[in-house]
C-alpha cells in the first residue's frame, strides 16, 4: 500500500509549467528516487510536498491525508522531514543546536505540554537526547559541541541528515544528498541511507544526480522530464528504457 501518492500534480510559475500532471506512488519502506535533467521539476515537487509551494492542480496524499490542505507547519507533525539541496544549517550554532531544531518538531510542546504539566526543561532534555542519539548514529557524536561554521562540507551534509532524522520522520526526503561529496563519501552515504531506512522504519524519497548511487540503493525510480513522468519502475527496468536513455542517461533512443 502506498504511503505517499502524488496524483496529477501541476505547478505553474507564470507562463512556465514546472510540474505537469505528475502521478506516482511510494510504498511504505521503499527507497524511491526521482531523477531527470536540471529543471525537470524534482525540487519543485519536494517543495510542494513540504508545502513551500502550492499546486495548481492535483493532490498529494500521505497515509490518507491530503497534504495540500495543510499549512507548512503541519507537515512535520505528520512524520515528514527533508534535507535541502543547498545547506540550510545555522552556521553560528553548534552542531548539537542545529540538530535540536529537528528534534523540536517531534517533542511534545505548546498547549498539549501545558495540559500535561510537562515543563519546558523536560522537553529540552528530550530534544537534546534525541539529537545526541542521531548524531551518534551518523558518526558525529564527537562533533556535538563544535560550531557548524568551518566544518567540512561532507560533515555538514551529515549534520543536515541528522537534523531531519531528529524529527522522527516516517517519510524522509533527501534533496541531492551526495552533491559535493567525494567518491568514498558517496559510498558511505549509500550504505547509511539503506541502514537508516531499515533501522528507523523509514520510507525515503530521494532526488539525486549520482546514478551509481541511485541505481544501487533504490527500490523504484521515477524519471522526470519537463515536469512530466516519462518512466517509473525498478532500477533494472529504468536502465533499459530507451526513452530514459535518450533523455537522460545518454546514448541513442
Amino acid at each position: 500500500m502506498a504511503l505517499l501518492d502524488v496524483e496529477d500534480v501541476s505547478v505553474r510559475f507564470g507562463g512556465v509549467t514546472a510540474l505537469d500532471g505528475l502521478t506516482f506512488g511510494i510504498d511504505e519502506g521503499q527507497i524511491c528516487a526521482l531523477i531527470g535533467p536540471n529543471g525537470a521539476g524534482k525540487t519543485t515537487l519536494f517543495n510542494v510536498i513540504s508545502r513551500l509551494y502550492d499546486a495548481d492542480r492535483g493532490a498529494v496524499v500521505f497515509d490518507g491525508r491530503d497534504l495540500l490542505s495543510l499549512p507548512p507547519h503541519g507537515i512535520a507533525g505528520l512524520g515528514i522531514a527533508r534535507t535541502f539541496q543547498n545547506l540550510a544549517l545555522v552556521q553560528g550554532l553548534s552542531v548539537l543546536d542545529n540538530v535540536m531544531v529537528g528534534a523540536h518538531a517531534s517533542t511534545t510542546g505548546g498547549f498539549a505540554a501545558s495540559l500535561l504539566g510537562l515543563p519546558v526543561r523536560a522537553r529540552e532534555r528530550e530534544g537534546r537526547a534525541r539529537a545526541l542519539e542521531v548524531l551518534e548514529r551518523v558518526g558525529l557524536g564527537g562533533y556535538a559541541q563544535l560550531p557548524a561554521f568551518g566544518l567540512p562540507y561532507g560533515t555538514l551534509k551529515r549534520i543536515e541528515l541528522a537534523r531531519a532524522l531528529a524529527a522522527r520522520p516516517r517519510l524522509l526526503m533527501l534533496d541531492e544528498p551526495a552533491s559535493g561529496l567525494t567518491h568514498s563519501e558517496v559510498g558511505e552515504l549509500s550504505d547509511m541511507i539503506r541502514s537508516l531506512r531499515d533501522e528507523f522504519d523509514l520510507t525515503v524519497l530521494l532526488v539525486e544526480h549520482h546514478m551509481n548511487m541511485v541505481m544501487g540503493i533504490s527500490d523504484n525510480v521515477v524519471v522526470m522530464e519537463f515536469g512530466q513522468k516519462i518512466a517509473d519502475g525498478p532500477p533494472a527496468q529504468i536502465q533499459g528504457d530507451e526513452r530514459v536513455i535518450g533523455a537522460y542517461l545518454g546514448g541513442p533512443g
